[in-house]
């Protein structure tokens, strides 16, 4: 009897993973406003106005933003799951990250084996992501020009001989 409870418990330490939540992200930008709405942040994501002090969800993201003011210049905090992980051997998404709880709880929670590490990017890939990204939007945004892609343009009127 000792011999098996001694096997389980070993068998529970080698399967033994430790939670890990999102590291939460929170900056300050400049907020939306409208014209007809002094004072008051416009909430892009509700399509709505809210007074200094209110917070409204980031929906469908999940993350939460709220209106406060400095001196006269209006700005919303944003708060959000931050930084997603990289691939990372041993670990998982323990949750399922339903978008439908508020912030926090629709953010990821990870779930990492004993001795695995949840990697996340450097900066300097960050920032080479990012590169990456603006040049293929680039790319993009040539291509579907008519005069990048090869299409024939208009014609101004018979040819002249």
């Amino acid at each position: 009897m000792k011999f098996l409870l001694i096997t389980l418990v070993c068998i529970a330490a080698a399967y033994a993973q430790t939670r890990i939540p999102s590291k939460p992200n929170v900056r300050n930008l400049p907020a939306d406003t409208l014209r007809d709405f002094p004072g008051a942040c416009f909430g892009s994501t509700a399509c709505q106005i809210y007074q200094i002090g209110e917070s409204w969800p980031l929906s469908p993201f999940c993350g939460k933003a709220t209106c406060l003011r400095d001196g006269n210049r209006l700005f919303e905090r944003v708060e959000d799951c931050g930084l997603k992980p990289k691939e990372s051997p041993g670990c998982r998404v323990a949750n399922d990250g339903d978008l439908q709880k508020p912030y926090p709880a629709c953010c990821p929670v990870y779930e990492c084996q004993e001795g695995a590490t949840l990697l996340f990017p450097s900066q300097e890939e960050i920032q080479a992501a990012a590169r990456d990204a603006a040049a293929k939007n680039a790319a993009a945004a040539r291509g579907a020009s008519p005069q990048q892609n090869g299409a024939a343009r208009p014609s101004a009127g018979p040819p002249r001989n």
